[in-house]
């Protein structure tokens, strides 16, 4: 296209096609040397950037004074500025050292990267943790999703307190997980402890562990035991503090 000259030294313009109207419109240029070598920056378009002549003169003694990024520099910072969930999980791996983290890669690779990891947390909505939840990992166990959540919410936390990112605006819900396994000896295997209570050579020992498998007390419930707990005539025993309950 053509170079037309405005009063303006180092500012000329083309002319194009309009952006989001009929017509021609002006695509504003500026000409200034760095570091000993000529440079040609666009400074921008007469309706779509609001940009005139004079406005892209004051730009390019910006650009010489060094008080202005071009476009490029600009848009690399922008990128720079931007904490994506990805981000942060590479500046969370590199700060931290848990002997879990080779399960959080693959954790996170697997099923955050793919749904969460495009985007910063102040961008995350409730449906991006349900797509996570519904999609990523359906069909896993309770465990599997929580681990995955309770990860997202790491890496998003270790960014808040780094001062890298905004917070998200919703609490992320976890799973409720059970746990709990109840394995009943068979009686082959209750024969065998119970010749092995029998031939231990502390009776002492072996009278705490008999103690333990009839009464299903705890360890520390044990050694508190006094003779003054012990209700013979009735068959109770005392347990002063037990775990789990509220005085």
């Amino acid at each position: 296209m053509k170079r037309c000259k405005t009063k303006y030294p180092g500012v000329f313009y083309r002319e194009a096609e309009r952006i989001g109207g009929a017509g021609i419109e002006q695509v504003f240029y500026i000409i200034f040397k760095k570091d000993g070598k000529n440079q040609e920056e666009k400074g921008g378009r007469q309706f779509a950037d609001d940009m005139t002549a004079a406005r892209a003169a004051r730009i390019r003694g910006e650009r010489i004074e060094g008080k202005r990024l071009s476009r490029k520099e600009l848009r690399e910072q922008q990128v720079k500025d931007v904490w994506t969930i990805k981000r942060l999980w590479e500046k969370f791996q590199d700060e931290k050292t848990l002997k879990s983290i080779k399960t959080d890669e693959s954790r996170f690779n697997l099923y955050l990267l793919p749904y969460v990891g495009g985007k910063e947390p102040k961008d995350l909505i409730p449906l991006d943790v349900d797509r996570l939840t519904k999609k990523a990992l359906k069909g896993k166990s309770p465990q599997t999703v929580k681990l995955t959540l309770s990860l997202l919410r790491r890496i998003i936390n270790f960014g808040i307190e780094k001062q890298r990112c905004k917070p998200m605006t919703f609490k992320i819900k976890m799973p409720t997980v059970n746990n709990i396994v109840i394995e009943d000896l068979n009686q082959k295997q209750m024969a065998k402890l119970m010749k092995a209570i029998a031939d231990d050579p502390y009776p002492d020992v072996a009278a705490v562990m008999s103690m333990a498998l009839f009464t299903g007390m705890r360890r520390g419930e044990l050694l508190k035991l006094q003779w003054a707990d012990i209700d013979f005539d009735r068959g109770f025993i005392s347990i002063k503090d037990p775990k789990g309950l509220s005085p």
